[in-house]
C-alpha cells in the first residue's frame, strides 16, 4: 500500500512539474513576441512514441532529418485524427529551394507544392521548366542545404552550405534563354557571428520571419525601437537581429521552427505577432 502511494505521489509530482516547465516555455515564447495558437497533435514527432526529428518546417511539411516528407494541417486534423501525416511519396530529400522545390537523393529535382506552371506536388521538375536551370545551379552542388529568394529580379539568392554559412549569392543571365551563372558570392551570415554551424535561415525582409538557427540558438530580426517606428511617420524601424532567450533556455521544448510558426513538444503552436 505504502508503495503504491509513493508511485502515486511520484507521478502527480513529476506531472506538475512537466506541467509548470510548459508554462515557463510558453510565457518565454510570448516575452519572444509570439502568439499562442491552438494544440498540434502527431505521435511521429511528439510523445512517447516518437521517431522522428524536424529538420526543416515549411508551414505545410515537415521534413525530417532522414529526409522523409510530412504533410501537415495546422488547425484542422486529417482523417488520421492528427495534424500530420506521411506524405504519399518516397522522395527523400537532401535540400530545399523557397520551401517548394527540393532535391532528393536520386539528384532530381521535385515539387513539395503545387506549382504555378500546372506540376503538381511531389512531381518532378524536367528542364522544361522556365526555372530549371536556377534550381540545377544553386541545388546542384553537394555542400547546398537551402536556398532562398531574396531578389529574383537582379538575380539575389542567399544559400545555406554545409559549412555552417548562408551565402549571398548573385546569379547573372543575360538573355532570356541564356544559362545562369554566378557572378559573385559573399558570406551574409557567418557562423562566427551565431555561436556555431548555421542549421537553417529563412530570409523575409525587414520582419519577425527572417531567423538564423543554429543546433542551440535562434535569432530572429527585431524592430529595436517599434514603440517608436510604430507610432511615427518619420522615425524609421532600426532592425537588427536579436537572440530569442527562449531557444537560449527552452530549445530542448522546441519541436520546430520556421520563423512564422512555433511547435513544441509539448504539442502547442505559436505564431509571430505581426
Amino acid at each position: 500500500m505504502k508503495k503504491r502511494f509513493l508511485f502515486v505521489f511520484t507521478v502527480l509530482v513529476l506531472g506538475l512539474f512537466c506541467s509548470g516547465c510548459e508554462g515557463d516555455v510558453t510565457r518565454a515564447i510570448r516575452h519572444d513576441g509570439f502568439n499562442v495558437g491552438g494544440d498540434f497533435i502527431c505521435d511521429a514527432f511528439i510523445g512517447e512514441a516518437a521517431t522522428e526529428s524536424v529538420y526543416f518546417f515549411t508551414g505545410n511539411h515537415f521534413i525530417t532529418t532522414n529526409g522523409r516528407i510530412y504533410e501537415l494541417s495546422i488547425g484542422k486534423t486529417f482523417a488520421n485524427n492528427a495534424n500530420c501525416k506521411p506524405a504519399d511519396t518516397s522522395i527523400q530529400v537532401l535540400a530545399i529551394f523557397d520551401n517548394r522545390i527540393v532535391k532528393a537523393v536520386d539528384g532530381r529535382y521535385y515539387s513539395l507544392v503545387n506549382q504555378n506552371n500546372g506540376s503538381g506536388a511531389y512531381q518532378e521538375i524536367t528542364d522544361n521548366d522556365n526555372s530549371y536551370a536556377i534550381y540545377d545551379l544553386l541545388l546542384k552542388p553537394d555542400d547546398t542545404i537551402k536556398v532562398g529568394t531574396v531578389d529574383a529580379s537582379n538575380g539575389v539568392y542567399y544559400v545555406l552550405k554545409n559549412d555552417g554559412n548562408v551565402y549571398d549569392v548573385t546569379i547573372r543571365k543575360d538573355k532570356t534563354n541564356s544559362t545562369p551563372s554566378i557572378l559573385g558570392q559573399t558570406v551574409v551570415y557567418s557562423q562566427d557571428d551565431y555561436g556555431g554551424p548555421i542549421i537553417d535561415f529563412n530570409y523575409n525582409g525587414n520582419s519577425g520571419a527572417t531567423f538564423v538557427r543554429t543546433q542551440t540558438k535562434a535569432y530572429h530580426l527585431n524592430a529595436i525601437n517599434y514603440a517608436e517606428c510604430s507610432r511615427y511617420a518619420d522615425v524609421a524601424c532600426d532592425y537588427r537581429m536579436m537572440e530569442s532567450a527562449s531557444f537560449a533556455e527552452y530549445g530542448d521544448y522546441i519541436l520546430a521552427y520556421n520563423g512564422a510558426m512555433i511547435i513544441t513538444t509539448y504539442g502547442k503552436t505559436f505564431t509571430v505577432a505581426s
